[in-house]
C-alpha cells in the first residue's frame, strides 16, 4: 500500500532565498495544511499531493509590501488588493493610512475581512484618512491623537500603527513639526510606530529627525525634492541620516507617483546606505505607471546594483521586521503559514522609469510566476 502524502504541495528544484534561515541555495519546500512544512534539498515528489517544478526560478517567502493603498471605493487613492497581489507574488499588504480613525471600521470590514490578501494597516491621525488627494489635515477638528490611539488599540489584529502625510500645505498654516509631534503623540499613547510621509515637505528632514523613536518609519525615503532629503548639498547621505538609521528610524522607499528619484537611489546604494525596506505605494495614480507593482520595484533596485538576495530581503524579512511579525511572516520557516512567491528573473532590455519621469534601460527584471497563499495556489503563470 503506498505511503499518505506527507505533503499537500512540494515547489520542486527551485532557488531558495531566505534571509530570516540563511538560505540561498537549491531547496524544495514542502507545505501541508496551509504551513512551511520542510525546505530541503530533496524532497520526493511521490510524498505531495502535487508537486510542481520550479526550476530555474527563485522561491522566497509571499513578498510583504509595506506602502500600499486598497481602500477601493472610499480612498481616492485606493486599489483593489486582491487584483493584483496574486500576480505579484504579495500576500501581505500594508495599507498606510488611507483609513482615518473615523472610517477604519470600514476598511477593516469590507476590505480586510473579505480579501485574500492579507492586509494590515496604520491608521491615519486625520479622522478622514486619506479620502482626497490632498489637505486631510487642514481641519484642526480631525486631528485627535487620543481618538487615533484608541482605534490602533482597538484594533491590534490589523492596525499596525499610525501614518502621517507632512507636506507643504497638508494642514493649512499649520508647522509641520508641531503636526509631527501630535503623530508621535498618538504612537506613544498606543505604544505603536509611526509612519511619515516626507515627499513635498518644505522642511528639511534634520528637523524631523529628532522628534522621531527607535521603530518609526520615513517612507519617500529616496524622493527627489528639496529640502526633505537624504542628501546633501554635496549629494552625499546627510550625517543626521545615517546616526537616525543607527538609532533604529527605519527608511522605507514608497516609489509611488511622485516619491523616487533613480538618481537619490544610486547615490545611496554608493554612499553604502540601501533602504531599509522596498515597498511599492501602490494606488490608482501610481498602479499603471510608473510603479506598476512591487516585482517592478525591486528589480529598479537590482538595475542600480542592488544584489537579489538584498532586495528579497528587504520585501520579506525587513518589512516584517519593521512591523514587529518577523515571527509571523517573511520567511519559509516550517512552521509558518505557507506564503510564497515564485519569482522568474528575466533578462533583456527594458526601459524603467522613476517618480519624476527619468527613464532608464535596465538589463534585469523580476515577475512573479507563481504564488502560494496559506498553502494554496493562488497564481500560477508556469
Amino acid at each position: 500500500m503506498p505511503d499518505t502524502p506527507r505533503y499537500d504541495l512540494i515547489l520542486k528544484n527551485g532557488h531558495v532565498i531566505d534571509a530570516a534561515q540563511g538560505i540561498n541555495g537549491k531547496r524544495d519546500v514542502g507545505i501541508a495544511n496551509g504551513r512551511v512544512a520542510d525546505v530541503e534539498p530533496d524532497l520526493p515528489a511521490d510524498r505531495a499531493e502535487r508537486a510542481i517544478d520550479v526550476a530555474g526560478k527563485y522561491v522566497v517567502p509571499g513578498l510583504i509590501d509595506l506602502h500600499t493603498h486598497v481602500y477601493a471605493g472610499v480612498s481616492i487613492f485606493g486599489i483593489e488588493a486582491d487584483d493584483l497581489c496574486p500576480k505579484t507574488g504579495v500576500t501581505t499588504s500594508i495599507d498606510v493610512g488611507s483609513a482615518g480613525w473615523v472610517n477604519f471600521a470600514g476598511l477593516k470590514r469590507y476590505v480586510i475581512r473579505p480579501s485574500q490578501t492579507r492586509i494590515l494597516a496604520f491608521v491615519h491621525l486625520s479622522a478622514i484618512g486619506l479620502t482626497f488627494r490632498r489637505g486631510e489635515l487642514i481641519d484642526e477638528a480631525w486631528i485627535q491623537p487620543q481618538e487615533c490611539a484608541k482605534v490602533v488599540r482597538e484594533n491590534r489584529d490589523v492596525a499596525l500603527g499610525v501614518k502621517v502625510r507632512l507636506y507643504r500645505g497638508v494642514g493649512g498654516d499649520a508647522d509641520l513639526a508641531d503636526l509631527l509631534k501630535l503623530t508621535v503623540d498618538a504612537a506613544q499613547r498606543c505604544e505603536s510606530p509611526l509612519m511619515v510621509h516626507i515627499s513635498g515637505s518644505h522642511v528639511p528632514l534634520t528637523q524631523f529627525l529628532p522628534l522621531l523613536r527607535p521603530g518609526d518609519i520615513i517612507t519617500h525615503c529616496c524622493h527627489g525634492l528639496d529640502p526633505a532629503t537624504i542628501l546633501d548639498a554635496k549629494k552625499k547621505v546627510l550625517p543626521e541620516v545615517r546616526e537616525a538609521r543607527d538609532r533604529g528610524i527605519v527608511f522605507d522607499i514608497g516609489h509611488g507617483a511622485g516619491s523616487f528619484h533613480f538618481d537619490v537611489g544610486r547615490v545611496a546604494l554608493e554612499e553604502g546606505f540601501p533602504p531599509d525596506t522596498i515597498s511599492s505605494d501602490i494606488h490608482t495614480f501610481s498602479i499603471n505607471g510608473p510603479v506598476f507593482d512591487l516585482p517592478t520595484t525591486m528589480s529598479k533596485f537590482l538595475n542600480l546594483g542592488m544584489p537579489l538576495e538584498e532586495a528579497v530581503e528587504r520585501t520579506t524579512l525587513r518589512p516584517a521586521r519593521a512591523i514587529g511579525k518577523e515571527d509571523e511572516m517573511g520567511s519559509l520557516r516550517p512552521g509558518l503559514p505557507a506564503d510564497v512567491a515564485v519569482l522568474d528573473l528575466r533578462t533583456g532590455q527594458w526601459e524603467m522609469r522613476d517618480s519624476y519621469r527619468n527613464a532608464r534601460m535596465g538589463d534585469r527584471r523580476l515577475v512573479c510566476a507563481l504564488s502560494v497563499r496559506n498553502g494554496k495556489v493562488w497564481y500560477n503563470a508556469l
